[in-house]
C-alpha cells in the first residue's frame, strides 16, 4: 500500500507518497507522470518514497491541494492507495473538509527525520513562515522522541518568506542566493531581530555601495543569528544536526549555520529531501493509523469535494465600503509634455536625483521649474549602476538641448550618489518632498499644499506645512506595514500583478475585506484565513488598499492635524485604489500631483537651483558618464575601538568619504553645515566624569560591573562603594557588535535591545575571569518627588533573575552579586541591603556602612556637577543667541554608543548641534502632576519634566531616543508634545547595523526647525 502525506504551509505545498520496497515500481512509474524526486528503499531505510515538486500556493490552498493530488492519483493504479494524511499550517481545514487525518507538523517532522536519520539528535527547520528547533531523544527502539523544542513567534525575520522577499526585491530568485554568497568574503552587518530593521540595514548598505551578493551574505548571517537568538534561546545543539525546511537549499544559510553554531562539516546533515520531511512523516503516520485501505471511490470523492469547494469560493463577508475615486483629484493628465520649440538652446536646467530603497528617480527641470524629463526606475540594490544608466538615458533625451546648471540629490543614497555626480545640494527627503510639492501645488492649483502623504517602497512620510514652512513631520519607525514593499509582497502572495492588475481589481470589489492594520506576518495569516472562507481576490485586494491607508494613518500620522489640501505622492500614489482608500477613510479630497513618483527628485532639483542662484558658483556636476569619473569603493575594518566597524570608503578624484562607523572617532563624515557648537560637549564630559577612576587598595576580590543599563546612572556610586571596601572594579567593554550578538544569543526571551546587550556584558565579564559580577536588583531610584513612586522598568528590576535563568550564563551564576536595592529608602536601606554582599567579600558591617555613605556623597556630587554644567550651557546658548537640542532618553540609551549608534556625537560633529542631555537639566521642583498625576516610572517622570523645561524655553527643542519594545516609553512619549508644546523627533533604536535611517530623520527634523538654515 502507498500512503500520501501532504504538507500545506503558509507559502508552499509538498507531498510525499510512501510505500514499501514492493511499491517502488508503482511509485517510480507515478513519478514519470507527475515529476518529482524518487527515492528507492535503499535510500530511505526500507521505504520507497516519491516526492512531488515544491509548489507555491499563491493564496489558493484548495487549488494547490487539488492539483497535487490529481497528479499523484492519476499515476497510481486502483487499489494501491492506502490513505491520505495532511499536516502543516494550512492542512487542518482541508483534512476536516475531506474527512481525512491530520498531524501536527512537529510530530510529522520528527517522524520523517527519524525514519531517514535515526541517529540525528537536533533538527533545525527553517521554512517559509516558521522556524523550529527540536532536540531529539531515542525511545530505545530506534524511534525518535522529542526531548525539547521551540518555535518562532509571530515574526518572520528568521524564515524563508523574508529571505524570499529580499531576493525578489534584489531581482534574484531565492534559489540563486546560495551560490552567489559563497564567493563573498566581506559583507555588511544586518540587524536580524526584525524584518523591518533588516530591510532598513540592507537598503542603507546598498546605498553605501555594497553589492547585492554582499548584502545577501549579510542577510544570511542575520537570519541565522536571529534564529539562534529567538528560537534556540541558549539551548544546546547536539550533533548530528539535520537542517530541514526550504532554507536548507540555500548554501549561504547552511554556511551561516555552521559558522554561528560552530559546527564541523561532519556535524551537519543537509538532506536532499529537506523540505519534505513533514509530508514524509504524515505519510508514515497514516500507514500506521490506517487499516482499511483507501478505495478509488473515496479518492474520487475527495477530488470532487475540492473542486466543489473552489466553485463555491467567494462568500466571505466584507467590512468596509466599496472603494470610490469620486473624491480624488488626479493631476497626471494636466502635465503637458515639455517642448523645446521656441526656446533658446541650450536651456538652462537643474537635475534632481532621488535614490530610494526601491526606486531611483531623476528629474530634469528648467530655470522656471518646469519638468523637462523624468525617470522612475527600480534601484535593484545597484544605486550606482542605476543612476549611471539614468544619466545615459537623460543624455540621449536632452543632449545638446540643455546645460546642467546644478545638481541636487536626496533619498537614502543621497550622500554616496552626491559624491559621485558632484552634487551641489544634498538634502534629506522631507525637505526635498516639501519643496517639490510646494512648487507643483502653486503651479497647478495656485494654492499652498498644507499636508503631504508620501509612501515609498520602504519609508512613509507625513509632512504638515504652514505657509510653506514644515511645522510637523513624521516617518514610519519600526513597521513597513504602511509601505509599498508591504503591498507588493502581499499582492505577490495572492498572485496579483501590483502594477497592472491590483488597482482595477480592488476598485471593482463590492465587499472589501476588513484586514485591519497588521504587520507582514499577521497580514499573511489574515489573508490565509479569509481565503479558507472563500473570499474573492478583488475583495482582498480592496482590503489591502484599506490596510495600507489605515497603517499609515495610525502609525505615521498618529492623530496629527491633517489640513485641507492633501497631496498623496510617492510610488504607491500610482495605485488609485490606495488613494481611494484614503479619501473614503478621511472623507476628504486627495490630490495626486503630476509626476507623483518623482516629487522628491523635482524638489532636489529645485533646491539645487536655489543653492546655485544664492551662491553664484558653477556646478560641480561631473557629467552624464559615471564611467569617466575616477572613483573607487573600498572596504576595511576600523580598529579604532572594540566595535571593529566595517567602513566603506569612497574616493572620488582626491576626495574621500566614509560610511559605516558607529563611533566617528577615526573616520569622520564631512560636516553638513559651517555652524559649530558653541557649548561644551556635554556627552563627552559626562563620559569623562562617569569613568573617573577611584583608586582601590590592592588585594581585595575583583568585582566586575557590566557597562550597561543602570551603570550609566550609578557607576560613580558603585565604584566608590567597592573601592572604599578594598575591592577593585572591572568594567565590561563598551557595547560592540560581538558583545551584542552574544547577548542576543544568550537571552531566553525577546526584551528590548539594551536588556539583550546586558546579557553580553555579563558574558564578557565572565570571560575576563572577575571574582564576582555585580548586577544589583534596583527596584527604585532616589526619591526626587515625594508624591509618587520612582520605579524602574520590570525588565530592569528583574534583570539579575533573568540573567541567572539564561542557560548561556550558567557558568557565571555562582559569581553574581545581586542585592535588592531600594534607593528610595535612603542610606539606611541601602546599608542593610549591602551587608550580605560585604560579608561575602570578607568586609565588616562597619566598613560597608561607611562605604555606602561615601557612595551616596559621590553619586550626589556627580549629579550636581551635571546640573551645574547644564546651567552654564543654557546661559552660553542665550549669550550666543543659538537654539539647542535637548536629548531625552534613558541614560543607557543616551550614553551607550553601541546602543544609539553614536547619534549624539554625530549630531554635534556633522550638524554642529548644541546638545543638552536630559540629566544636565535642573529638574528639581518641576511639577508634572497636572499632565500625569501618578508617573511612578522614575525615568518617565524625568522625561516629562525635561519636556516641560523645553516648553518654557523657546530656544530648546527635543530629540527623544527610545528603544523598540520599551513598554514605559511607548506611552510616555505621547505626553511629551503636550508638555513641550512643540513637535519633537522620536528615534526608535534596536540594534541597527547602520545609522543612515536615524541621521536622515535627524537631518529632516533639524531642517524643519531651522537649525541648518
Amino acid at each position: 500500500m502507498i500512503y500520501i502525506g501532504i504538507d500545506i504551509g503558509s507559502i508552499g505545498i509538498k507531498a510525499a507518497a510512501v510505500g514499501s520496497r514492493q511499491d517502488a515500481p508503482v511509485l517510480e512509474k507515478a513519478r514519470g507522470s507527475g515529476g518529482g524526486i524518487f527515492f528507492p528503499d535503499a535510500a530511505m531505510n526500507g521505504n520507497a518514497v516519491l516526492l512531488t515538486k515544491y509548489r507555491r500556493i499563491l493564496g489558493e490552498p484548495v487549488r494547490a491541494a487539488l492539483d497535487i493530488l490529481e497528479g499523484l492519483l492519476n499515476g497510481m493504479p486502483d487499489g494501491s492507495l492506502g490513505g491520505i494524511r495532511f499536516t502543516g499550517t494550512n492542512g487542518r481545514p482541508l483534512a476536516e473538509m475531506l474527512g481525512l487525518g491530520f498531524d501536527n507538523e512537529l510530530n510529522s517532522l520528527v517522524r520523517g527525520v527519524g525514519m531517514r536519520y535515526p541517529g540525528a539528535r537536533t533538527i533545525i527547520e527553517m521554512g517559509g513562515n516558521s522556524s523550529k528547533y527540536v532536540r531529539l531523544t531515542s525511545d530505545g527502539n530506534g524511534r525518535p522522541g522529542i526531548e525539547d523544542y521551540e518555535k518562532n513567534g509571530d515574526c518572520a525575520a528568521g524564515t524563508g518568506s523574508f529571505m524570499d522577499q529580499q531576493a525578489s526585491r534584489l531581482r534574484y530568485k531565492v534559489e540563486e542566493i546560495g551560490d552567489l554568497v559563497l564567493s563573498v568574503d566581506t559583507f555588511p552587518t544586518i540587524a536580524g531581530r526584525c524584518t523591518v530593521f533588516s530591510k532598513t540595514d540592507m537598503i542603507h548598505a546598498q546605498q553605501r555601495g555594497y553589492s547585492p551578493e554582499q548584502i545577501l551574505k549579510g542577510l544570511c548571517e542575520a537570519v541565522v543569528r536571529n534564529f539562534k537568538g529567538t528560537v534556540f534561546k541558549g539551548k544546546s545543539v547536539v550533533p548530528p544536526v539535520v537542517v530541514a525546511g526550504g532554507m536548507a537549499a540555500n548554501a549561504g544559510i547552511v554556511e551561516a549555520i555552521r559558522k554561528v553554531f560552530s559546527l564541523g562539516a561532519e556535524d551537519l546533515i543537509v538532506p536532499e529531501a529537506h523540505s519534505w520531511f513533514c509530508a514524509i512523516g504524515a505519510g508514515l503516520n497514516e500507514a500506521e493509523a490506517d487499516g482499511n485501505g483507501f478505495s478509488p471511490r473515496k479518492a474520487s470523492e475527495c477530488l470532487e469535494k475540492l473542486r466543489n469547494s473552489m466553485q463555491e469560493a467567494g462568500g466571505a463577508s466584507g467590512g468596509d465600503p466599496a472603494l470610490s475615486t469620486e473624491n480624488l483629484l488626479l493631476l497626471r493628465d494636466r502635465a503637458a509634455a515639455y517642448s523645446f520649440e521656441g526656446r533658446a538652446l541650450p536651456v538652462e536646467a537643474y537635475l534632481g536625483i532621488d535614490v530610494g530603497s526601491v526606486s531611483t528617480n531623476l528629474a530634469l527641470v528648467d530655470a522656471c521649474g518646469n519638468v523637462i524629463h523624468f525617470l522612475y526606475m527600480r534601484t535593484d540594490s545597484r544605486p550606482i549602476e542605476v543612476v549611471g544608466k539614468g544619466l545615459e538615458m537623460l543624455r540621449e533625451e536632452a543632449a545638446g538641448r540643455v546645460r546642467i546648471r546644478g545638481v541636487g540629490t536626496t533619498g537614502s543614497g543621497r550622500d554616496l550618489i552626491g559624491c559621485l555626480v558632484g552634487a551641489d545640494a544634498v538634502h534629506d527627503e522631507i525637505t526635498a518632498h516639501k519643496t517639490g510639492a510646494m512648487f507643483l501645488s502653486k503651479a497647478y492649483l495656485d494654492s499652498d499644499v498644507d499636508t503631504i502623504f508620501e509612501i515609498g517602497g520602504q519609508d512613509s512620510k507625513f509632512i504638515r506645512l504652514d505657509k510653506g514652512v514644515v511645522v510637523d513631520f513624521s516617518m514610519n519607525e519600526a513597521c513597513s506595514a504602511g509601505t509599498g514593499s508591504f503591498l507588493e509582497e502581499q499582492a505577490e502572495r495572492l498572485g496579483i500583478g501590483i502594477e497592472s492588475d491590483f488597482s482595477p481589481l480592488a476598485l471593482s470589489a463590492k465587499h472589501p475585506i476588513r484586514l485591519g492594520e497588521r504587520c507582514t506576518v499577521f497580514m499573511e495569516k489574515e489573508l490565509i484565513h479569509y481565503l479558507r472562507q472563500g473570499a474573492g481576490k478583488s475583495d482582498l485586494a480592496a482590503g489591502l488598499a484599506y490596510s495600507i491607508a489605515l497603517n499609515y494613518l495610525n502609525r505615521v500620522v498618529q492623530g496629527r492635524k491633517i489640513g485641507k489640501l492633501i497631496f498623496f505622492q510617492g510610488g504607491v500614489a500610482y495605485n488609485d485604489a490606495v488613494a481611494a482608500a484614503f479619501s473614503c477613510l478621511l472623507k476628504k479630497r486627495i490630490v495626486i500631483p503630476p509626476h507623483n513618483g518623482v516629487v522628491g527628485a523635482i524638489g532636489a532639483a529645485l533646491l539645487a537651483r536655489r543653492k546655485i542662484e544664492r551662491t553664484g558658483k558653477e556646478s560641480g556636476f561631473r557629467g552624464y558618464d559615471l564611467g569617466k569619473v575616477d572613483y573607487e569603493l573600498r572596504e576595511h575594518i576600523c580598529r579604532g575601538c572594540s566595535n571593529n566597524c566595517t567602513v566603506q570608503e569612497i574616493r572620488v578624484e582626491t576626495e574621500r568619504t566614509y560610511w559605516g562607523d558607529k563611533c566617528s572617532n577615526r573616520f569622520r563624515r564631512r560636516p553638513k553645515t559651517d555652524k559649530r557648537a558653541v557649548i561644551r560637549d556635554l556627552v563627552s564630559l559626562r563620559e569623562e566624569w562617569l569613568n573617573e577612576d577611584i583608586p582601590a587598595p590592592p588585594g581585595g576580590p575583583a568585582v566586575g560591573i557590566p557597562r550597561c543599563m543602570y551603570a550609566y546612572d550609578f557607576l560613580p556610586f558603585w565604584r566608590t562603594y567597592f573601592h572604599a571596601i578594598g575591592c577593585p572594579t572591572v568594567l565590561s567593554p563598551v557595547t560592540n557588535r560581538k558583545l551584542a550578538e552574544k547577548g542576543i544569543e544568550t537571552s531566553m526571551a525577546e526584551p528590548c535591545f539594551p536588556i539583550q546587550a546586558a546579557h553580553g556584558h555579563v558574558a564578557a565579564l565572565a570571560e575576563l575571569g572577575t571574582d564576582y559580577i555585580f548586577v544589583p536588583n534596583i527596584v527604585n531610584q532616589p526619591a526626587s518627588d515625594k508624591t509618587t513612586e520612582s520605579y524602574l522598568c520590570p525588565w530592569g528590576v528583574t534583570l539579575p533573575f533573568v540573567l541567572s535563568a539564561a542557560r548561556g550564563l550558567s557558568h557565571a551564576r555562582d559569581r553574581l552579586l545581586a542585592p535588592t536595592i531600594r534607593f528610595r529608602g535612603g542610606i539606611p536601606q541601602v546599608q542593610r541591603a549591602m551587608r550580605p554582599v560585604a560579608s561575602k567579600l570578607g568586609v565588616s558591617r562597619r566598613e560597608s556602612d561607611r562605604a555606602v555613605r561615601r557612595a551616596f556623597l559621590s553619586y550626589r556630587e556627580f549629579n550636581q556637577r551635571l546640573v551645574r554644567a547644564g546651567s552654564l550651557a543654557l546661559r552660553n546658548l542665550e549669550d550666543a543667541d543659538r537654539m539647542g537640542i535637548v536629548l531625552i532618553a534613558r541614560p543607557y540609551t543616551l550614553y551607550d554608543p553601541g546602543i544609539n549608534m553614536d547619534v549624539p556625537r554625530k549630531l554635534r560633529d556633522i550638524y554642529g548641534m548644541d546638545l543638552v542631555p536630559l540629566d544636565f537639566l535642573d529638574l528639581g521642583g518641576i511639577d508634572i502632576r497636572a499632565e500625569h498625576d501618578n508617573m511612578f516610572w522614575d525615568y518617565g517622570r524625568r522625561i516629562l519634566q525635561a519636556a516641560r523645561v523645553v516648553g518654557e524655553n523657546p530656544r530648546l527643542h527635543i530629540i527623544f531616543m527610545t528603544n523598540f519594545k520599551c513598554g514605559p516609553d511607548s506611552f510616555i512619549h505621547h505626553f511629551v508634545e503636550s508638555l513641550s508644546r512643540k513637535p519633537f523627533l522620536l528615534l526608535q533604536l534596536d540594534g541597527h547595523g547602520n545609522d543612515a535611517g536615524a541621521l536622515t530623520r535627524c537631518e529632516a527634523y533639524l531642517e524643519s526647525k531651522g537649525f541648518l538654515q
